[in-house]
């Protein structure tokens, strides 16, 4: 995900049709939309979190080149909202594991939305 490499098995993702999506929109967020995929695909698998510090890349840190990235990050987690996988996922995780997912994606952005009226 943003700015740091996703490491996926190509035998998993070739026999589910790929990690792209049809709609430009639907891109942003096509390693999101590639985990929940694999996850409603069942069948044991496992998804991996594994976290590598690499320090020294610089970044700039302006106002608007934050905003943008924020505005990607929640246009991708509007989109996700949108769709049949989330869904799904909703009805098939326990209900810690939804909660967690949701939040961490775009309930996160609902409740400052809530927050703030």
């Amino acid at each position: 995900h943003y700015g740091h490499p996703d490491i996926m098995n190509k035998e998993y993702m070739m026999q589910q049709g790929g990690v792209s999506k049809a709609t430009k929109t639907l891109n942003l967020s096509e390693d999101i939309f590639a985990g929940m995929d694999f996850v409603l695909r069942g069948e044991g698998r496992t998804i991996g979190h594994r976290e590598y510090f690499h320090l020294a890349k610089g970044r700039d840190l302006g106002f608007n080149t934050v905003l943008a990235f924020f505005s990607k990050l929640s246009s991708g987690a509007g989109e996700q909202l949108l769709t049949r996988q989330t869904m799904r996922l909703g009805q098939l995780l326990p209900l810690p594991e939804f909660l967690s997912f949701f939040y961490a994606h775009m309930g996160h952005y609902l409740t400052q939305w809530a927050v703030s009226w």
